[in-house]
């Protein structure tokens, strides 16, 4: 006997658990994890970051949108969730380019010179840095509360979480889906594709066509300094030539440098030699002398060609609605995507301001990644 829902979400991540947080009470819903325990993989893998100056335009605009939810979460629990956190755009290059095109066209920035910098973050080698400028939106956040406030919520609302419930297999059902997860049997009108990393196997089974996306290795390290002690207050850093960034993680230093290798969807380790190298590039470019991380961590950022979500309904299949592809914005976009997908899927509007169009630009059958998806496909792994 099949259990029947209006949306099936697969994934138990930050993607599926933050819609299904949205969605609690206007729809049945049940949330479809692989895993014995939920937001397993690279939910659980984050730099802890909301920075409203990171990554392209639509996950931008959905970070500014999404802090002020995730503020209001914090409200409803009477405990912190967020913890002030600047960010630092750091330029090593004489020439200023890749500072300058920041500047340029990404809102919210404020120059602020090198020195200015050292002064904010002692540990900088002020003999390497030319220039900077800072993002004072930025913030730190608990990401094991935020996820475990949207199950909370997603639960009281009604959503049914199952565990241990791998997708195998998929038939159409009239003109619902018929699932079969674990030694479940679902109907539902509507899947949602939230499954990470294994995004393009999932809309394989549903009869979606590849959509280009690639899991990619990214991996943190936490390092402890010996010439001086780390300072809790101080603001992240990331260089504007995308080849590091750190902040502190109490009195340890979490850093990363931003290795983008593709990969078979996994549970991702950390190597040695990519550990090495966050811990070599943190020592260049500060005075801290860390030695070996005490921990390290790697997820899978899954990205589409042109480096946007993949977030819509499928052209071709109804009923498939993908919401995939975050990269390394999942956390930071979660709570304002989850409210506009919801919104998408019963038809009303999201009552976000600064998202007109955000779905336009990220649906699943835009031109850009249409064009690269074959290409990308050929060439990835998975």
């Amino acid at each position: 006997m099949a259990d029947v829902v209006d949306i099936a979400i697969v994934g138990g991540g930050v993607a599926g658990l933050s819609l299904a947080a949205a969605l609690r009470g206007r729809a049945r819903t049940v949330v479809l994890e692989t895993e014995p325990s939920l937001y397993l993989h690279t939910s659980s893998r984050s730099a802890e970051q909301m920075q409203p100056t990171y990554g392209p335009d639509a996950a931008r605009r959905l970070t500014s949108a999404s802090i002020p939810l995730v503020a209001r979460i914090a409200e409803r629990l009477g405990e912190p969730i967020f913890t002030p956190r600047p960010l630092l755009w750091l330029s090593y290059a004489d020439d200023r380019t890749e500072l300058e095109h920041l500047l340029a066209t990404v809102p919210g920035l404020t120059e602020l010179g090198a020195r200015e910098a050292v002064r904010r973050l002692p540990a900088l080698r002020p003999d390497l840095l030319r220039d900077a400028a800072v993002d004072d939106s930025a913030v730190e956040v608990r990401v094991p509360a935020l996820l475990e406030a949207y199950r909370a919520a997603a639960e009281a609302g009604g959503v049914r979480i199952l565990l241990s419930s791998p997708l195998t297999r998929v038939e159409q059902a009239g003109e619902r889906w018929r699932l079969t997860a674990g030694d479940r049997t679902i109907e539902a009108a509507i899947v949602v594709n939230a499954a990470g990393a294994w995004a393009e196997r999932v809309g394989a089974l549903v009869g979606g066509a590849p959509r280009g996306l690639v899991p990619k290795r990214r991996t943190v390290a936490v390092v402890e300094p010996t010439a001086r002690p780390v300072e809790p207050g101080w603001p992240m850093a990331a260089d504007a030539a995308d080849t590091f960034y750190f902040r502190p993680r109490g009195a340890t230093l979490l850093g990363c440098v931003l290795e983008d290798e593709p990969s078979e969807p996994e549970d991702a380790r950390p190597r040695p030699d990519v550990v090495a190298r966050v811990v070599a590039r943190l020592n260049a470019v500060t005075d801290l002398a860390l030695t070996g991380a005490t921990s390290a961590w790697t997820g899978l950022r899954t990205v589409a060609p042109d480096g946007l979500p993949v977030v819509g309904r499928d052209a071709e299949v109804p009923g498939l609605y993908w919401l995939a592809g975050q990269g390394g914005f999942g956390i930071q976009t979660s709570a304002a995507l989850g409210e506009v997908v919801a919104a998408d899927l019963l038809g009303v509007p999201s009552g976000l301001d600064g998202l007109d169009g955000v779905l336009e630009a990220i649906r699943p059958d835009r031109d850009a990644l249409a064009a690269a998806a074959t290409a990308v496909g050929a060439e990835s792994p998975v």
